[in-house]
């Protein structure tokens, strides 16, 4: 019986080797396509560059298969693949595993001396304020304490804002602008910001003016000088200007948007929810698959699982 071989890249979305054992499963496609195919099943770990060898295929025009990867805590990844006679017929998709974010327990993420001169002067110029019960664990504090409490999920958010920011490419490296923290969730931050801002991203060709209906000030705060969303196709930046109605303050809600999901593994990848909000470590494989090759978009954390 004829054979082709596959290669693969297997990694995440990082260009990481996973840690957990992948299994492979490739499956003949129905009808005539698929003539010639037999089931395979194969496992590895620790590797970025697989060779499938011994696939059953029909000579000449070859068979065509479904393969399908999997490994614990990353969601599966699926694409159709010719496999041809006497030949390593490489994949026609790399396989770049999507985390699950259920099942992340925490991250690995920079000390706070370790962090950008602009990060910390948000958080050391930080006024935190509350408006529900879960805010109430920040005010007072500021700097190095501040971001110890911040934990896992609200410390993903502001890195992957951060990383957003700071990006030249997409956003015009405008993270200089933010002043100090005010209040800060797992989808989003608010903060003071520089009155030099809305101008900056008005002008911009890297942002164009978004809705701001569903964006509700802090109290105090009137909605002022617009809303602005960055280009990107998906994991865009929104910033949504307020003004202190009494001191004149200006400050801005400010998140990232993985916008209508896109196609992945054959899989529709869309907001994933946790608590009604987006999951900030989503967001952090929207951003990581953005800029695969240079990993330019990638914020600086890991996760525990």
């Amino acid at each position: 019986m004829p054979t082709g071989n596959l290669v693969v890249q297997l990694s995440d979305v990082t260009g990481t080797p996973v840690r957990s054992r992948v299994q492979i499963d490739l499956k003949r496609f129905r009808g005539e396509p698929g003539t010639g195919g037999e089931a395979v099943k194969v496992s590895a770990a620790g590797v970025t560059n697989l060779t499938i060898t011994g696939i059953p295929c029909r000579g000449g025009p070859g068979t065509l298969y479904r393969v399908s990867a999997s490994t614990k805590h990353f969601r599966k990844y699926s694409f159709f693949q010719l496999v041809r006679e006497n030949r390593d017929n490489t994949a026609s998709d790399d396989v770049e595993f999507w985390v699950k974010p259920g099942d992340v327990t925490g991250i690995r993420a920079p000390v706070f001396n370790d962090l950008s001169e602009s990060i910390r002067r948000m958080f050391q110029n930080a006024s935190m304020t509350a408006l529900k019960p879960e805010d109430r664990d920040l005010v007072g504090a500021s700097g190095a304490t501040l971001y110890r409490l911040f934990g896992s999920l609200r410390k993903a958010c502001l890195l992957n804002i951060a990383t957003k920011m700071v990006h030249r490419a997409t956003t015009g490296n405008c993270l200089s602008s933010i002043e100090g923290l005010l209040l800060c969730r797992q989808d989003r931050f608010f903060a003071k910001v520089k009155p030099t801002l809305p101008e900056r991203l008005r002008r911009s060709r890297l942002f164009t003016s978004a809705k701001e209906t569903l964006h509700e000030p802090l109290p105090g705060f009137d909605l002022a000088e617009g809303s602005f969303k960055s280009r990107d196709a998906h994991a865009n930046l929104q910033v949504t200007f307020m003004r202190d109605t009494a001191a004149g303050m200006l400050a801005a809600d400010i998140d990232i948007d993985e916008s209508a999901g896109i196609e992945h593994g054959f899989e529709v990848v869309r907001n994933a929810l946790f608590r009604s909000r987006t999951n900030p470590y989503l967001i952090r494989e929207f951003m990581a698959s953005a800029d695969p090759i240079h990993h330019t978009l990638t914020p600086p954390y890991s996760f525990i699982f």
